[in-house]
């Protein structure tokens, strides 16, 4: 007997109707907000316990996703851990990155007036501290914090990305201007003290907010913030 199905009827119309097609198989809950979710869940843990104390059940079971689920996205803690290190870099990234790559040209570019080397230093201050003093959540500022204190993976990632080429190019800038070596203490001792002033924003952020009397740094109150930093830090430089 001929396996061949029969033709379709045509419609009423004397149009064939188009062939049914089969809903698509749905696999693990997919998209953006499910996985953010499952890594805003993952910083939050492993800030709190640390990269060995942090279990994936435990991360999977409070982000309301089932352990293969984040498996399917993350493949394991150390996959997940690291993607957490990558969530939050690029977010600071991002920010910090048209005044880096500005202020690496305008450093190979040739010399530069004592103006102009503070100018640069302050676009680099500015945006680490926009970035610093957003609403981010807490758990971010744990996160960075516990990777200091373990000296672990997550440590290593951030300086890379991060902290270390910020304070190289800082370090260039004031050695310039204290006409200092590059490679001497004086410059990075300082860089490392900017970054430290600038990183107290993030980290001692509620208790700079409820002093102040502030909601926020947002508008003008991000501004003022700014301006007297900028002040303090433009100080320290005045005299090698």
């Amino acid at each position: 007997m001929s396996s061949k199905r029969a033709p379709r009827a045509p419609t009423p119309g004397g149009r064939r109707r188009a062939p049914l097609r089969r809903a698509p198989r749905r696999g693990y809950a997919c998209g953006e907000d499910t996985r953010r979710r499952i890594l805003e869940t993952a910083i939050a843990l492993f800030a709190q316990l640390g990269f060995q104390g942090a279990s994936t059940r435990a991360i999977a079971e409070r982000a309301q996703v089932s352990l293969p689920a984040l498996q399917y996205y993350f493949g394991g803690k150390q996959g997940l851990h690291r993607a957490c290190i990558e969530y939050i870099t690029e977010d600071v990234r991002v920010r910090l990155e048209p005044a880096a790559g500005r202020a690496r040209e305008a450093l190979h570019a040739g010399p530069l007036s004592r103006a102009q080397l503070l100018a640069l230093l302050r676009s680099l201050l500015d945006p680490l501290l926009e970035a610093l003093a957003t609403d981010r959540p807490e758990s971010w500022a744990l996160f960075f914090a516990r990777a200091q204190t373990e000296h672990n993976e997550a440590f290593e990632a951030i300086y890379q990305r991060i902290g270390g080429r910020l304070v190289a190019l800082m370090t260039e800038i004031i050695a310039r201007l204290l006409e200092e070596p590059i490679t001497g203490p004086q410059a990075q001792i300082r860089a490392v003290a900017i970054m430290g002033q600038a990183t107290l924003v993030r980290r001692a952020r509620p208790l700079m907010l409820k002093a102040l009397g502030w909601p926020d740094f947002a508008g003008e109150r991000l501004i003022t913030l700014k301006s007297v930093l900028w002040r303090s830090i433009e100080a320290s430089l005045g005299t090698p």
